[in-house]
């Protein structure tokens, strides 16, 4: 089996199973396994060992079992190495309110959480395949070619070149030289909030959203002037709204720059109000000679 560290392929893959049974956490006491004891998971620290056993074994050998747990096994083989898989995942359990205990072995994760919570947490994890997978744009002809079928998704870093071409070719402000590393670092924070629409091959639309656990912050909105007055753009912000809302977001942010003054009335038509604030900014790669 191979291991995976491609954070699409992983979220298509997932494929979560859920084992028989309650797991507990329990310490050892003087860091000694109990003759007899089939330890599941064990990690020692300065403290105490701590291991994680069915019920049924800790009962059996006299240990103190704390968080009685499902256990759920993560079908996808990531590798050690990849990034942001388990910060989606433990997002959306936050989101959920689920409590999550994560241990990944060479060839899987696997989660315990509350064993009141198990079904919630499956059908948690039933929804990170589909944030994944390209949603078609509104009314789509049966005849319609191939480039003219509009789809959003998650952006990949192969992504990033074509991104570029869209937002100088749309005048937005921003570095060339940084979009691969801040694609990397959104991905692993917040990846399925950073949107694509794409017509064939073509990335024609793009959106950046953000989540800082209160609230929700929309960016880098851009349709390819080709393709504006088709919806793009609305489909892209109802499309991370929705996500947004999705981890617990209750209020969206953005931010419009006095040059670009003129998109203020398209935000207002979706239900975006105006506010008086005072917008304050320090660079910290330039304060600090980055």
């Amino acid at each position: 089996m191979v291991s995976e560290r491609d954070l699409t392929r992983l979220l298509k893959a997932i494929n979560p199973k859920l084992h028989q049974g309650v797991f507990v956490f329990c310490e050892l006491p003087d860091h000694l396994v109990p003759e007899g004891l089939e330890v599941l998971a064990m990690f020692q620290e300065d403290e105490a060992t701590t291991v994680v056993v069915a019920e049924e074994q800790a009962a059996r050998t006299g240990l103190l079992g704390r968080l009685p747990s499902a256990w759920i096994t993560i079908g996808a083989s990531s590798d050690l190495a990849a990034v942001g898989f388990l910060a989606v995942i433990t997002a959306r359990m936050a989101a959920a309110g689920i409590s999550v205990n994560v241990v990944s072995a060479s060839r899987h994760d696997h989660l315990f959480v509350p064993v009141a919570m198990a079904d919630k947490a499956m059908a948690v994890l039933a929804t990170l395949d589909e944030l994944r997978r390209p949603r078609r744009i509104g009314p789509i002809e049966e005849t319609a070619s191939v480039d003219a079928i509009v789809e959003v998704r998650p952006a990949e870093l192969t992504d990033a070149k074509a991104l570029v071409g869209l937002w100088q070719m749309c005048g937005l402000q921003f570095e060339s030289g940084r979009v691969m590393v801040e694609l990397e670092n959104c991905a692993r924070l917040n990846g399925e909030l950073v949107l694509v629409a794409t017509a064939g091959a073509d990335i024609v639309g793009s959106l950046w959203a953000s989540y800082d656990g209160r609230r929700g912050w929309i960016q880098r909105l851009a349709t390819h002037p080709t393709r504006r007055g088709r919806g793009i753009a609305r489909a892209l912000v109802a499309e991370a709204e929705g996500r947004l809302a999705g981890l617990g977001a209750t209020k969206v942010n953005l931010l419009i720059e006095p040059d670009n003054a003129s998109v203020g009335p398209f935000y207002e038509s979706l239900g975006y109000e105006r506010d008086e604030l005072i917008f304050m900014e320090r660079w910290l790669d330039r304060a600090m000679g980055v």
